[in-house]
């Protein structure tokens, strides 16, 4: 577990960590446990449904997916450390290298897309003639365009999921990268002036109150008494709102504590 936060501190939004809970406990239990052992409050994702099957009953057990999906690695990975760390800078690496099969001469605007600059790598494209480097550059952009609404949808569930405060940050970041994207800066642009309006000032206020009580949570014993009374202190501040409603979750799984 430790290692596995490591690389995913370390890789930050080039790596998504999955921990599944197999061993048979509800999503309470686990997320309390995993509370308890201060794994909590990084980007690792759990769950306690099995995404595919892997071989053997074992544990440790891991898969390494590579950028389509794909299956790289499984096994034990006490023993697969140095294999782990080569595949996923190998993976990284071609994920931000352009598509397979793209021309040299759309290196640049793909370049432009992987720093940021989604508005100026659209215009790249779209400045290609007609011809097999046209149709290569409208191939391209359109997997830029899906790449860029993708990231738009994680920001969308954040914001219907009551992390409006992290739903903000994403937002505020694909609003300057797509600046001047005229397919994509209208659409950006109006999620983020519905999670700005009036009626979401109360969730966004919850939203971040509860981030900042999380971040001391993870420096602290997560579940000791003064953080505990904080989160119904804040359940109750922000009753009505989604994140209040995590608040509340949060303070019931402290109390499960030893079971």
């Amino acid at each position: 577990m430790p290692a596995s936060l490591k690389l995913q501190a370390e890789h930050g939004d080039d790596l998504a960590v999955l921990f599944v809970e197999c061993q048979g406990a509800d999503d309470d239990v686990a997320e309390a446990f995993a509370w308890r052992q201060k794994w909590m409050g990084t980007q690792a994702m759990w769950t306690t449904e099995r995404p595919f099957a892997v071989e053997g009953n074992g544990l440790p057990k891991f898969a390494l997916l590579d950028v389509e999906g794909n299956v790289l690695l499984s096994g034990n990975p006490l023993a697969m450390k140095k294999q782990i760390e080569e595949a996923i800078a190998a993976e990284i690496k071609k994920a931000k290298s352009p598509p397979s099969g793209t021309p040299a001469a759309l290196a640049k605007a793909w370049a432009t897309f992987v720093k940021g600059d989604v508005a100026g790598a659209l215009a790249a494209c779209d400045k290609v003639g007609g011809g097999e480097l046209g149709d290569a550059a409208r191939t391209l952009r359109k997997e830029m365009v899906t790449r860029t609404e993708a990231r738009l949808a994680r920001a969308q569930w954040l914001g219907d999921n009551g992390h409006a405060s992290e739903a903000l940050a994403l937002l505020e970041g694909l609003a300057r990268d797509v600046k001047g994207a005229f397919e994509l800066e209208p659409r950006v642009g109006n999620e983020l002036a519905a999670l700005r309006a009036p009626e979401r000032a109360a969730e966004l206020e919850a939203s971040r109150a509860l981030a900042a009580l999380q971040q001391k949570m993870i420096k602290d014993k997560p579940f000791e008494e003064s953080n505990v009374k904080a989160l119904a202190k804040l359940a109750e501040k922000h009753a009505g709102t989604k994140a209040g409603e995590r608040a509340a979750r949060l303070a019931r799984l402290a109390r499960m504590e030893g079971k």
